[in-house]
């Protein structure tokens, strides 16, 4: 189970070097800033990235406290309360992602980002691809594999977790 956990905060840390260089390659089209909470909410996220989000917050000695009133309860005025250990989609919010979207007759990637970024006009001329975007489908598959890897090894140990957990259970598990 550590070693499932060890490999979440690997794909962890490799996301964090994708979102990295999309910021220094769209620097100029990104209005993210600190205390934009636009794209904050409360989620749900799988027990691997649950339980390794509590494992980190507890060895930080972090005690966040949850305000249900909140857009995403870990805020606090506009400040995620636990900013290194977010969850991935906290990461890559408002960046160019790609998404497999199949409503239609043929599946095909879509790109999607915050409304706010590439507004300016020369936005447009920006042709989205490989090497300036972060395929969404292959970190959730990342994700997923590891989630299926956690719970074979058996994480959550004696609890009934195995679905996707609201964040907000974080504070009963501190």
């Amino acid at each position: 189970m550590d070693e499932v956990i060890c490999k979440y905060r690997q794909l962890r840390a490799d996301v964090d070097r994708q979102v990295d260089s999309l910021y220094a390659i769209h620097a100029q089209h990104i209005r993210c800033r600190q205390q934009c909470t636009d794209c904050c909410m409360n989620l749900t996220v799988w027990p691997v990235e649950f339980f390794a989000i509590v494992e980190d917050v507890r060895a930080a000695g972090i005690r966040p406290v949850f305000d249900e009133a909140a857009l995403c309860g870990f805020l606090k005025d506009d400040l995620c309360q636990i900013y290194s250990f977010r969850p991935i989609i906290c990461r890559t919010h408002g960046l160019p992602l790609v998404y497999l979207d199949d409503r239609g007759d043929e599946p095909r990637h879509c790109v999607i980002f915050c409304q706010k970024n590439f507004t300016a006009p020369e936005a447009d001329a920006i042709e989205f691809g490989p090497d300036n975007t972060l395929d969404m489908e292959e970190a959730n598959q990342s994700l997923a594999r590891l989630h299926t890897a956690y719970l074979e090894s058996g994480g959550p140990a004696g609890r009934d977790e195995q679905g996707r957990m609201a964040l907000s259970r974080l504070i009963e598990f501190l």
